[in-house]
């Protein structure tokens, strides 16, 4: 699979650096006390946030976004929050990021259903619940961009956990796998999507800026949801 690497470590995520590789897929998966417990969390409690935050900072300022979404403190949670925690550390490490745009998103719909490549230098994504980010090799590329919703060709899926790290468009034009998110659309599925993004023009406002308060604009509505897949 040239430009695709898969790896068993976080560590491994850092080759996304090296010159011929697009995308790296670390496998994994949580322990099922973990799985159980976001799955069958109200999905009205789901997270649906954003902010731009230095990554020593992001426990102060997750926690109040997760009281005011209404999801329970406990162990569970607190697993939640050390996932994000070092993911968002490590993207910065790979990306020699001060700051990171992350989002922490609540999904009922069929989001970025459409097959295309993320105008972006880096992004990594992780979906805690639900089915995940479905992409084509190069090979099939601009088949499934052309065909859209009429390409019955092979796709590959990303597991639930699984972390992936993308290469967008403005690292190489015309570069970048070309990847959609899943159809649930009237199914009553409800996924649960973590993006994190280098700083640009259309991040929020660093947090340190913001304020330090149960007030914080970043609580996302559900008419201010962004598609992010």
């Amino acid at each position: 699979m040239n430009g695709i690497r898969t790896c068993k470590t976080r560590a491994g995520l850092s080759s996304i650096n090296k010159t011929d590789t697009e995308l790296v897929i670390w496998k994994r998966s949580f322990p099922s006390s973990f799985q159980e417990w976001i799955n069958h969390t109200d999905a009205e409690n789901l997270p649906v946030v954003r902010i731009l935050i230095n990554p020593i900072e992001l426990r102060p300022a997750l926690e109040p976004l997760l009281d005011l979404c209404g999801l329970k403190v406990d162990n569970l949670r607190g697993q939640l929050v050390n996932d994000i925690e070092g993911l968002v550390n490590l993207f910065a490490q790979v990306t020699q990021s001060n700051a990171v745009d992350v989002r922490l998103q609540r999904i009922t719909h069929n989001a970025c259903w459409k097959f295309h490549r993320d105008v972006v230098k880096t992004r990594l994504v992780t979906t805690y619940r639900g089915p995940a980010t479905e992409w084509v090799q190069h090979a099939q590329a601009e088949q499934a961009i052309l065909e859209q919703l009429n390409y019955k060709g092979p796709l590959e899926h990303l597991g639930v956990g699984d972390v992936a790290v993308f290469k967008g468009s403005r690292t190489h034009p015309n570069r970048g796998i070309v990847h959609r998110s899943p159809s649930i659309a009237g199914t009553g599925t409800r996924r649960l999507l973590l993006c994190l993004n280098q700083q640009t023009d259309t991040s929020p406002k660093p947090w340190v800026e913001v304020g330090k308060n149960l007030s914080h604009p970043k609580v996302m509505k559900s008419n201010e949801i962004v598609l992010i897949d």
